[in-house]
């Protein structure tokens, strides 16, 4: 297999994810923010906090790109007031200066998108991003759920759609992915997922691809090894050539290394809500992220630094 983009000279796109909530309605198995993990300690950010976070990121780690995520919830009181949360919140992150805004926030119905469309001006500029997780329909209700009812991230269908309908609305810009070692057969994830970033291209979006291994769960047989994980990076890279392939912050530095030549996107930071301080490493606690990599973690600057990463 052809190394293709190793070969040339890449200018790497950096976002920093944000977690400006840990609280959520959801059930899945692998994820630590589940609604009935009672050891966690629930936050949710408020103006001032997540502005002052903002601030940390473009003015003491020079970040220009944001992700902000939460959990997902079903009351349509409260998955109404997280939109307007998140809207005022990209507001903001324009006004200090940040050029690029990803939302995470989990699938959308269409008059909560048309609620993001109407509230936003500057649609080229933000991305959803929306991982399926599997594409296997059995896999995901064994980690996700059936009930639409109480388990919002159940509804499958919904989930699925919502990155097309988002760029039919007007937006330019969707991120997707697998979540590797959830479902044993990663091949035909990964045709599905190659499949659908062909649609979405096909459509006009711009096409992030995000490629998460799971990480801090006990689940039988979910080891991606670092060889595996290259392999299919590179093949993605290959796959889908036109699309911005993403390492996420679940990837150590080395990994981040080695596969720089091979990525658009690097995304440094943590997992944990409201993590980022002017000075100090990064907390990334069990007792409030969605997923441990390690209880300290590197500043965004620092990884950067190290891997000689200019943003664009």
């Amino acid at each position: 297999m052809s190394d293709g983009k190793g070969c040339e000279k890449i200018m790497h796109e950096v976002f920093v994810p944000l977690y400006i909530k840990n609280t959520c309605d959801s059930q899945c198995k692998i994820c630590n923010l589940r609604k009935s993990n009672k050891k966690i300690k629930r936050i949710e950010g408020s103006s001032e906090k997540v502005k002052e976070q903002l601030n940390v990121l473009y003015k003491k780690e020079m970040i220009n790109e944001v992700c902000f995520l939460t959990g997902e919830y079903y009351n349509k009181i409260t998955r109404e007031r997280n939109i307007i949360d998140v809207i005022q919140y990209i507001k903001i992150a324009f006004e200090i200066g940040f050029q690029k805004v990803f939302i995470n926030i989990g699938s959308l119905t269409d008059s909560e998108i048309q609620l993001f469309a109407s509230e936003l001006s500057n649609k080229d500029n933000i991305v959803l991003s929306l991982f399926q997780e599997t594409y296997d329909k059995k896999v995901y209700k064994n980690f996700f759920a059936s009930n639409v009812d109480k388990n919002p991230k159940a509804n499958f269908q919904q989930r699925l759609t919502t990155p097309e309908r988002w760029i039919a609305s007007g937006f330019s810009s969707v991120d997707i992915g697998i979540l590797l070692g959830l479902h044993k057969d990663i091949r035909e994830d990964i045709i599905a997922l190659v499949e659908h970033a062909n649609m979405l291209h096909k459509q006009g979006a711009e096409v992030y691809i995000s490629l998460p291994r799971i990480r801090g769960t006990h689940i039988p047989d979910s080891n991606i090894t670092d060889g595996q994980f290259i392999k299919i990076v590179k093949e993605i890279g290959i796959r889908c050539s036109w699309a911005k392939i993403i390492l996420t912050t679940r990837e150590n530095l080395q990994m981040l290394k080695i596969l720089k030549p091979y990525v658009q996107v690097i995304s440094p930071g943590s997992s944990d809500v409201l993590p980022y301080t002017n000075k100090g490493k990064i907390e990334n606690s069990i007792h409030t992220s969605q997923f441990v990599v390690n209880p300290l973690r590197d500043r965004p600057s620092e990884v950067l630094k190290a891997l000689e990463i200019e943003q664009e």
